[in-house]
């Protein structure tokens, strides 16, 4: 008889932790170029967005979040209209708290998951 036991290891390297989070953003290139996008999570060291045109791996961009300052990122991955940046200097806590307070996703722990899905 044969017994093994498996370990899965976390390959997750990320420096702080990302929060789910849909939340309208704008995303301006060094040259100029402008184009409003979702960001589908946030993170103090960056960002994943919805984007309506490509935005390729290497770009420069600046990245407007709701009451924050313009952002300077560069894009890390990209995947047809999703991409991921990563900021030049992170956020700050509070700000973090803040947008994931106002733009998160709430998970209520006691109550069932069937009960939080609505059927049209």
């Amino acid at each position: 008889m044969f017994s093994a036991e498996l370990v899965i290891k976390s390959t997750d390297n990320r420096r702080s932790p990302r929060n789910d989070v849909d939340m309208p953003g704008r995303i301006t290139t060094e040259g100029s170029w402008r184009s409003i996008c979702r960001v589908a999570d946030l993170s103090k060291h960056g960002a994943r967005l919805s984007t309506f045109s490509e935005l390729p791996r290497g770009t420069v961009i600046w990245l407007n979040l709701a009451g924050q300052p313009a952002r300077k990122a560069e894009v890390v991955w990209s995947d047809e209209y999703n991409a991921a940046c990563q900021f030049y200097q992170p956020l700050d806590d509070h700000a973090v708290i803040a947008l994931v307070g106002r733009y998160g996703f709430k998970v209520e722990p006691d109550r069932p998951i069937e009960d939080m899905i609505m059927v049209a």
